[in-house]
């Protein structure tokens, strides 16, 4: 530890940083350096905002089991209101920064200059490999340093205006060049995100959270009317409910800025609404009306802004009477081909609209410079019931993670009591109700025609399959077609039990046919069944080879008989032919107790019928959501 006296206010000053090069007077802001055993002021700086970080100097915390101190405080501001990096000594001899930003912090070493880098070739949402790594730029912006506190690395220059390109990687990796004044090759800071638990700081040594009184109890600077923000601490932007005045809220004080259109309708969820989504309890802080122009038709929809000290901030979406939720996703969790497809945790999301947006009416409060009239290009991939959002602007991207929500779950979570809106067409990530019922339609099919496959073995095994007659019979040359003479009785026969009959006929006819006509007289009763089976076999050859058609064989099933004594009676038909020098003859074949497999296949394609139809459904509901899409 080396101390001494500050050069401007004698003051005692203190480095107990090994890696500090400078210190800020906590009694004049005098920037105190190190020079030799002597120190020299290198000028003042600001003092430091409260802010609603939790952070603050001297808390000790771990990180991956190494001890840390935090040393240093710096705010910068890059117009729309200050942030704070903190600088942290380790046990181990490293060094780091720590920023905060929407409620995520962000812990970042020093790794080195990066050459061959240029501020101009990097634009939001493009992609950048660096340090063996894949990031994507989020941001690209300026700053400078506004005020200090403790103990820093390098001297602090209030005057100079540093650029910076933010980028994330997977699994939370982050990613800052620091390119100062453009006139050097960037800093690269590399790190990850953490959440406040992470840090490792016991929660005695936390600055309990700063509210801005004045802002809390603000009121419009244009119509006196009581504004009761809900997030003064992180609010930048406020719209005032009663006259549409646009306020400025950067310097812990409202400034006004300029009149804008109010809402033209009631608020679905009006401001200061509390409710419950995801597990957290949210405040409704903020309202935005959107539109896009697509092939001539202006699009509108609703955005509403949730704030949780906590968790940061959230939208609603609501969108001709759809509702999706949306949070923050970084750009570096998602494998993207722009215009095509986006990949997240295992799930593809495919490409459903690209447009540009307008922003049309602001009411409430915002955590950046909102203003009526901005503009974007936004990109939606779709994988119903969720999406991924990318919104893009010339300085900065953001990626939202999105899960369509039923209107009921949105009203019962916010306690509404109006009905809630009837909705209107198809939601890009509204879930396909039928999709589940392809499934069990699958499922239960497929249940069914196993059990149709172990009943048709059942019967097969159990069927008698009894050949109770088999004979050949031969026409008369000479007999007349369908007379007498060309009929033929069988010797009776019995059947043990009431079953089906299989008739199997056969006849070698070579450019012929044969009619065959069959009765089954029941010789106790005298009932007749009927049955009739045609066969016919022609050949021939022409100009493309040889051609056949037809069959010699045929079999036809008859409805289970009664047991009894049977006489088999059959009559041919044929063609008379005066030049037949051969008789006609056929057999004749009867199998009783026989399975018939035509109500299995009847059956089968009954079963079928029902994914057919949940396909049916389920695709004329696809395609009804995609027909909306433009790309």
């Amino acid at each position: 530890m080396t101390q001494g006296k500050c050069p401007s206010c004698g003051a005692m000053v203190e480095f107990t940083a090994g890696s500090a090069q400078v210190v800020v007077c906590g009694y004049c802001q005098t920037v105190v350096a190190r020079k030799g055993l002597d120190f020299e002021s290198h000028g003042k700086i600001g003092s430091i905002v409260p802010t609603d970080s939790p952070l603050q100097l001297r808390a000790e915390g771990r990180y991956r089991k190494v001890a840390y101190t935090i040393v240093g405080h710096l705010q910068k501001d890059h117009g729309e209101g200050p942030w704070d990096e903190w600088y942290v000594e380790f046990a181990d001899g490293r060094t780091g920064w720590l920023s905060e930003s929407e409620g995520a912090f962000h812990l970042m070493f020093d790794m080195g200059p990066e050459a061959d880098v240029a501020l101009e070739d990097l634009h939001p949402g493009e992609r950048l490999h660096l340090r063996e790594r894949a990031w994507v730029i989020e941001e690209r912006g300026h700053g400078r340093v506004v005020a200090a506190a403790g103990q820093l690395p390098s001297d602090v220059d209030p005057t100079q205006d540093a650029w910076y390109v933010d980028a994330t990687g997977p699994k939370g990796a982050f990613l800052t060049l620091d390119f100062g004044t453009r006139g050097h090759s960037p800093e690269v800071f590399v790190g990850e995100a953490l959440k406040l638990e992470e840090l490792g700081i016991p929660a005695g040594q936390l600055r309990p959270r700063v509210r801005k009184v004045e802002l809390q109890q603000a009121r419009c600077t244009q119509c006196n009317g009581n504004l009761d923000l809900r997030a003064p601490d992180k609010t930048l932007r406020v719209v005032c409910p009663y006259c549409g005045a646009l306020l400025d809220a950067r310097q812990g004080k409202l400034s006004f800025l300029r009149l804008l259109e109010k809402p033209a309708r009631a608020l679905v969820i009006p401001l200061g609404t509390q409710g419950k989504l995801d597990g957290t309890e949210w405040t409704c802080i903020g309202y935005l009306e959107r539109s896009c122009v697509v092939e001539g038709l202006r699009y509108l929809w609703e955005e509403y802004l949730l704030y949780n000290a906590s968790r940061g901030f959230v939208w609603l979406m609501n969108s001709n009477g759809h509702w999706v939720f949306l949070k923050p996703l970084p750009a570096g969790d998602v494998s993207l081909s722009p215009g095509v497809a986006a990949f997240h945790e295992h799930r593809r999301y495919k490409c459903f609209q690209q447009v540009a947006v307008v922003t049309d009416v602001v009411l409430g409060e915002f955590y950046w410079t909102v203003n009526a009239g901005e503009r974007a290009f936004a990109t939606e991939y779709v994988a119903a019931p969720y999406s991924v959002n990318v919104d893009a602007t010339d300085n900065e991207v953001s990626y939202t993670l999105g899960e369509y929500l039923e209107p009921e779950v949105v009203k019962e979570a916010f306690g509404l009591k109006e009905p809630m809106a009837r909705r209107e067409g198809i939601a890009p990530s509204q879930p396909n109700p039928h999709q589940g019922g392809v499934r069990s339609a699958f499922v239960w099919t497929g249940f069914w025609i196993l059990a149709l496959f172990v009943l048709s073995g059942v019967l097969s095994a159990s069927a008698a399959k009894e050949q109770v007659l088999e004979q050949a019979v031969v026409v008369p040359l000479g007999a007349a077609p369908g007379s007498p003479a060309a009929m033929h009785f069988s010797e009776p026969f019995e059947l043990s039990k009431r079953g089906n009959i299989k008739v199997d006929v056969f006849a070698a006819l070579d450019n012929d046919w044969l009619g065959i006509q069959g009765d089954l007289v029941n010789q106790d009763t005298n009932d007749v069944v009927t049955f009739y089976e045609e066969l016919s076999y022609y050949r021939g050859r022409d100009i493309d080879g040889n051609w056949s058609e037809g069959s010699t064989s045929g079999s036809a099933y008859l409805s289970p008989l009664p047991a009894g004594k049977y006489v088999l009676r059959t009559t041919a038909a044929f063609d008379a032919k005066p030049n037949r020098t051969l008789p006609m003859a056929y057999q004749v074949k009867l199998i009783h107790d026989t399975p018939n497999s035509s109500w299995f296949c009847f059956a089968l394609v009954l079963m079928v019928l029902g994914p057919v139809v949940a396909l049916y459904r389920s695709h004329s509901f696809e395609t009804r959501r995609w027909a909306e899409s433009n790309v």
